[in-house]
């Protein structure tokens, strides 16, 4: 079975967050089984740059996994030889995998494969909840009237939650939609390096503190991400916990200046550290020393940090604007309204519990999201969609 998984941009082009992980795990668990091959195509785009990777050319990433990044004619907006050349590459697969809503590989990708009468799975990637509709530019509204809508109830769709099932079919209520969620390496994120506060702080802040409890969030910083109410939230944990600090990584987008200058009008300069973008084992580290991790977004579709924190064993806070209310159930977080009362709350209350049951429940949680699992259930879709049964 031959997916050609279109994509407008793909790892090593992590400046657009961690969706590109996501993709880039899920093709490489999908690598493993006899039966699939993956051929990514997508773009040289990486932000406002290009990536160093060869150009409109297959490059082998293992035996069953290959990718072709077409040179962008104009960077994050067009790619000529994609529009040209993509036609190929959807004519020898057995599924057509489109990933994205609002970028040009999008249409070129659908009319290509109505027209070779391809299988077609459709991953909006959180483009369809009600805040990224509503936000950005206007021309979202004329992009899915006539790029999207004609085809809406005739594709697979591919929702990495019920939530966003559910947002897909408000909008193409005959639609066939697959929930598959996100994965997670459990083995990369079962080893964390055990750091004590004050190594933690000097590490991450290049500051000499002793902190009693540390809370950190991730994120690219967004208006999306709700940094603003998490900084507004930990003023009042400061109250009963005062010698606590928030950290925050993740790359700045536009919004940093804006944080910090609700910082300075806090005066919570000495308790709130941004310490950019951070990877591997840092990341980890990171995530799974820290007593509590806190995103109050406004928008997630699936939201993979949250994940991450799970696995490294740190319970987390998530707002109801993402899939993640069954950390309460399950025993390791808070799912509340993205404001700063309930999120203040919520991160009490947490910080109140034992942290070693905290870390037993959210790898107990984690351990369903193993990438080897998330293959499977991909695999089955195709099967369905290749048996006429999607």
């Amino acid at each position: 079975m031959r997916i050609s998984l279109v994509i407008p941009s793909f790892y090593p082009a992590t400046v657009y967050g961690g969706s590109i992980f996501s993709t880039l795990h899920t093709c490489e668990a999908l690598s493993t089984l006899d039966d699939v091959t993956v051929y990514v195509s997508t773009t040289n785009a990486n932000g406002k740059s290009k990536l160093d990777v060869k150009a409109n050319s297959w490059i082998k990433f293992n035996d069953r996994f290959f990718v072709k990044y077409y040179n962008e004619t104009k960077i994050d907006i067009f790619s000529l030889s994609l529009f040209l050349h993509l036609w190929k590459d959807i004519k020898a697969s057995d599924i057509v995998h489109i990933q994205g809503i609002f970028s040009t590989p999008t249409p070129i990708a659908l009319i290509c494969a109505f027209i070779l009468k391809k299988n077609v799975l459709m991953s909006p990637r959180g483009s369809f909840c009600q805040w990224c509709l509503t936000h950005g530019s206007r021309f979202k509204k004329l992009w899915m009237r006539f790029v999207i809508n004609p085809f809406g109830n005739h594709v697979t769709w591919h929702a990495t939650s019920v939530t966003e099932k559910e947002d897909i079919l408000k909008l193409y209520p005959n639609a066939h939609v697959y929930v598959v969620p996100n994965g997670i390496s459990l083995e990369a994120y079962s080893h964390v390096n055990t750091l004590d506060k004050k190594a933690f702080a000097h590490k991450y802040t290049g500051v000499e503190l002793s902190p009693s409890k540390i809370i950190v969030s991730m994120g690219r910083l967004h208006k999306v991400k709700g940094f603003d109410i998490l900084i507004d939230s930990f003023t009042k944990v400061l109250k009963r916990y005062p010698n606590t600090i928030l950290c925050i990584a993740g790359k700045d987008v536009g919004e940093k200046a804006n944080l910090e200058k609700q910082i300075e009008t806090l005066r919570l300069q000495k308790y709130i550290y941004f310490i950019g973008e951070i990877t591997e084992q840092d990341k980890i580290d990171f995530l799974g020393n820290a007593d509590l991790f806190v995103l109050p977004s406004h928008s997630e579709n699936f939201g993979n940090v949250y994940l991450e924190s799970l696995a490294a064993g740190t319970p987390i806070v998530a707002s109801k604007q993402t899939p993640w209310s069954k950390v309460e159930a399950a025993g390791c977080g808070k799912w509340v309204n993205n404001s700063a009362e309930e999120t203040s709350q919520a991160m009490l209350e947490m910080l109140e519990k034992s942290r070693e049951q905290m870390r037993k429940n959210a790898k107990a949680l984690a351990k369903k999201y193993d990438w080897a699992n998330i293959a499977l259930q991909f695999r089955e879709v195709f099967k369905k969609m290749e048996s006429k049964d999607a």
